[in-house]
Order: C-alpha cells, then structure tokens, then sequence
C-alpha cells in the first residue's frame, strides 16, 4: 500500500459505513457517516479489524456523567492502515500498519521518558467525546450531525481520525487481528505481569478472573516462568480454557467449603501466593486476592475497577506489620509505542500465545451490533466475530452481577444508500482476517428478543472504564432467578427482609451484602430444620459461598459460635 492508496481523497471528507449508538443502552445501527480529513498531529485509519471489550459495554449503557454522549461511535480495541495523515505527523505515513489505543504517550514528557509506569503528563487519559486537542468531532452522519468519538479511537467504523499520540506502528509482518489483540485486554495483562508485578521465575501466582485480561495475566506469567499459577472463577470451564495459557490450578468459589478463597490459595502456595492480580473490579475480591498474598513479599495488583464506588477497606496494621503492598494498574503499566511492538515481537518468535484469546470471527461491522458476544455462554453461541478478545464463557463478574448473562442484545441494521467506498484491494472491508479452529462460523441471530433492563456491566478489561454506577439490585434477582427451580422440593423459609442485614457491619451495606447475608442465614435455618449435609440446603450453600467474601463468612461464623450473630438465626 503506498502513496496512491489515498492519493484521490488525501484532504477530503470520505464517507463510509459505522456502527452508531444513538441511546444508551439502545442496539446500534449501521450508518452511512462522513469522516473529516485529519488536521495537525492526526492520522485518518482505515480499520481492518477490531475486537470486542467490555468497557465498550460500559460506555454503551453509561446513561450520565461527562463521558456519556450520544450519538456516538465505540470501539477501542482496533488495527489498521493509516489512509492519510494531517500537517506535522512524521512519525507514520500513509500505508503503514497501525494500531490505535486509548492510552497515549506524547514521548516528550517527564513521564513518558520515565522508565517508571505508563503515564502522561501532557495527555493523561480522558473519557472526553471528541478529539483530544481541541475537543471537536471529525465525524458526521448524514444530516449533518455531529457523531461523539469514544476513548479516542472509535473503531465501530469503516474510517476513524486519531491523534497520532494514541498511535503505534507495526511491523507489515505482523497478522492484522492478532495486532487489534495487542491494542488493549492482552497487553494489559501482558504489562501487569511483566511491568507491574515483575513476576518471577519459580514464583507463585493467583488470578481472580479468567476473562481477556486474565488469562493475559497467566500467559505473562507462564513466560516468566511462575511455577504455579492459580485461577480463580465460578465457571469451571475457565480452567481447560486458561491451561492453555498457563494456569496449572483452579478455584471455584463453589467448591471451597467452609474454608475462603484465601485459605484455600494459602494452603496450596504455602502461606499466600507472591502475586495476586484482581481482573474483575469487585471490591470483595479486591479483599480476597489481597488476603491470599504472602506475608512480607506478597504484591497485590489491581486491574479492574469497581464500578459501584463501594470503598476498599483494608488495615493499615496488615499493610505494615505483614509488609504487603498492593498497587493500581491502568494498562498494565505499558507504554503503547515502546512495549507493543516488544509484545508483538515475542509473538513473532512463537512465544507468546495470541491465537487463543479469538473466540469468533465475524465480517467487518457486523461483529460491531452484537456486542451480546462478550456475556454469552457456549450454549448460547449463535454468531462470530472478528477478534473478540475475551472468552467465549460467562465471566465471574457477569455471574456476580449480571442479571441475565445469556441475555441477547437485538442487533438492528438501518438501511443506507449505496456509495461507493473506495478500500485498498488488498484489504476490503469485508474480508475476514482472524481465524479460530474451535469456534465455527455460523450465522448470526436476525431477530433478538429485545433485553430487559439489565445492570451495569463489570468491566473485565476494566482499564479504560468511565467511573459508572452499577446496578446491583439486579444482581440480587440474578441469583434468586438462578436458585429458584434448581430443586424444586426445598425447604420453604421465610424471606429475609434487607433490615436484618448487619447493622455493625465494618463492610459498606450494599445489596450484595445484604444478599449473600440472606443467602447465609438461609443455608444455617435450613440445616438447622434438615440436618447438616441436606441436599434440600445445596442451592443456599452453593451461592452464599459464591456471593459472600470468605472474610465476611469466616465472621459470620465466629459470631455464631459466641451468641452475637447480628441475624434472625
């Protein structure tokens, strides 16, 4: 692709095709939309591939705050051609390979010459809806509207504007969907292992969530060469999943007993694993991945964020007398432009595993409208995707808070007139790059039924999430709606009214406390009537272990045991 690739429309506006959300939460619509040429320190990108993450979901639903805009255009997790660039860009030119990211390095700052973190004091990360210089919109639909721009990349188009801060050169060589891989989920977890937690050879690692992020996380430390690297999730087929990256051991929450998460992980790693990575954003595993830390050396890192503002509340006592840190990570740590072509080198070398984290394939846009792809289980696989970087199984957060999470998102397509989109002819935008061997391709659902009001998604690859409010009043019909049915002869007890909830309790008193607080009293009243071991009991247990942090369980039972149990037990 050389210079006569944009050679006709170098300067001009282009029109083309976009997927465009005009409502929260409403199903998006393919557009024909007008992107402007690019200005000063801007590059024009023809997309060949994106991928699929749940902070798209995030910002789809964010009904409120300033990063909520509509309409607009999603997508951050994308590759390239760059069709043409604006005055003063020197570091690409038309023709090359690119991927765009959400988080940008000017390369001239204290910062970015650091050798330390991956920030930006000229350009730190911003949920702003247009470009970042000077805040306008470089695209438009066809009456003339402007369309927001979303991290700034927008990649549910067939043409998007970036700043070429948010851009890095790749190498011609290097597979088109594997680079969309690289551009946010993968590297995070890459970066987090690598840049932020340093693992070690021989070292011990446990992982709270196997999403895109996780398992990401395993593979970095399978190249470090951690000895055990554990995998923490409420579905079981996570574990065959994340082998294949790595993980030798796996917990479910389900299947722990009495003892918690972190007793568990500490008998295996001899007193608490050296690493702990937190690739949910629920401040409950928050807690549990940094109990399950080692004494004096053990590093907690965080990459999801909680999406319900609910407070981390850990003792300065075991932050200094048990000499464990734990450290926020936003990207893993990674500087776009100097550690993603380091990234895309080892997999060149067939060293690190990209391959399994694309779980469909899909034409170009079309992948755009199902954005239902990133909640769906196996059972319910109707369609493909291109370069879906998350696993083709429900995720421990969608099970925590999700209200449905086999739910289908109807995918509604607006007809357009025909133009006439001029594509390099060694790229169309229908050709499908990425391939899987598992995953087969069919043909995607026509007819949805519409979703009901669902909750907020958790992001799994939470780095780029907007600080929203999620719903977990949701969660707590979830895992009603869930229980109910699973055995239809079980003991009848009264409901829990949200008042019993622990009125001393040192934990915020959100639903979810006071769910797996109901669930807790629930599973004793019902043994208490039919006995320890009562399969009529299974269902209580099973998701009062899954709901209530083990910190919470292991109180509940101490006070039981002296008479001052807070509930109607």
């Amino acid at each position: 692709m050389g210079s006569n690739f944009a050679s006709q429309t170098a300067g001009k506006p282009r029109r083309c095709k976009a997927a465009v959300c005009r409502r929260a939460g409403e199903p998006l619509i393919i557009e024909e939309i007008e992107v402007a040429p690019p200005s000063s320190w801007e590059v024009r990108i023809k997309i060949l591939c994106t991928s699929l993450c749940q902070s798209d979901l995030s910002f789809w639903k964010l009904s409120a705050g300033p990063a909520s805009a509509f309409p607009r255009i999603l997508g951050h997790e994308a590759a390239g051609v760059v069709e043409s660039v604006g005055e003063d860009v020197e570091e690409v030119k038309t023709g090359d390979i690119v991927v765009p990211v959400f988080k940008r390095n000017c390369g001239e700052c204290r910062d970015c010459k650091s050798q330390k973190g991956n920030g930006c004091s000229k350009f730190s990360v911003e949920y702003r809806c247009g470009m970042p210089r000077d805040g306008s919109s470089r695209f438009k639909d066809k009456n003339g509207e402007n369309l927001h721009h979303t991290l700034g990349v927008s990649s549910f188009s067939e043409y998007t504007v970036v700043d070429v801060t948010h851009v890095v050169k790749m190498s011609h060589d290097f597979p088109i969907d594997k680079a969309s891989l690289l551009s946010c989920g993968v590297s995070t977890g890459l970066g987090a292992a690598w840049k932020v937690a340093e693992v070690e050879e021989g070292s011990t690692v446990a992982i709270f969530g196997l999403g895109a992020v996780g398992l990401a996380v395993a593979e970095g430390a399978r190249l470090r060469g951690a000895s055990k690297i554990i995998g923490v999730d409420l579905n079981p087929e996570k574990f065959e999943i994340g082998k294949k990256f790595g993980v030798t051991d796996f917990i479910s929450p389900t299947t722990c007993g009495e003892k918690s998460i972190s007793q568990v992980i500490k008998e295996m790693t001899d007193d608490g694993a050296d690493y702990c990575f937190e690739c949910i954003g629920l401040t409950s595993l928050m807690q549990d991945a940094f109990t399950s830390s080692r004494k004096d050396t053990g590093k907690t890192i965080l990459l999801g964020i909680e999406m319900h503002g609910t407070p981390l509340s850990i003792s300065p006592l075991e932050l200094v007398v048990a000499g464990k840190t734990i450290t926020g990570s936003m990207f893993g740590g990674v500087k776009a432009k100097v550690d993603i072509p380091i990234f895309a080198n080892q997999y060149l070398n067939n060293a690190l595993n990209l391959d399994g984290f694309i779980t469909h394939e899909k034409t170009y846009l079309s992948c755009c409208l199902d954005l239902s792809l990133v909640h769906r289980p196996p059972s319910q696989l109707n369609s493909a995707m291109t370069a879906v970087e998350t696993s083709n199984v429900a995720s421990l957060s969608e099970q925590y808070l999700l209200k449905d999470h086999e739910e289908k998102y109807p995918m509604t397509a607006k007809p357009v007139e025909e133009t006439e989109v001029k594509t390099p002819s060694a790229a169309p935008a229908e050709e499908v790059i990425s391939k899987t061997e598992e995953t087969p391709v069919v043909e995607s659902i026509k007819n949805a039924p519409a979703p009901e009001e669902s909750s907020e998604a958790v992001t799994e690859s939470a780095e780029a999430s907007p600080p929203v409010e999620a719903s977990s009043e949701e969660s707590s019909e979830s895992t009603e709606d869930e229980t109910s049915g699973d055995q239809e002869s079980a003991v009848e007890t009264p409901v829990i009214k949200l008042e019993t909830a622990p009125a001393d309790f040192r934990f915020p008193t959100t639903n979810q406390t006071r769910h797996c607080f109901t669930r807790y009293v629930e599973f004793h009243r019902c043994t208490a009537a039919k006995g320890e071991g009562a399969p009529e009991c299974d269902k209580f247990a099973k998701y009062y272990r899954s709901l209530c942090p083990g910190e919470w369980v292991d109180r509940w039972n101490e006070q039981r045991e002296n008479g001052t149990f807070p509930g109607p037990l």
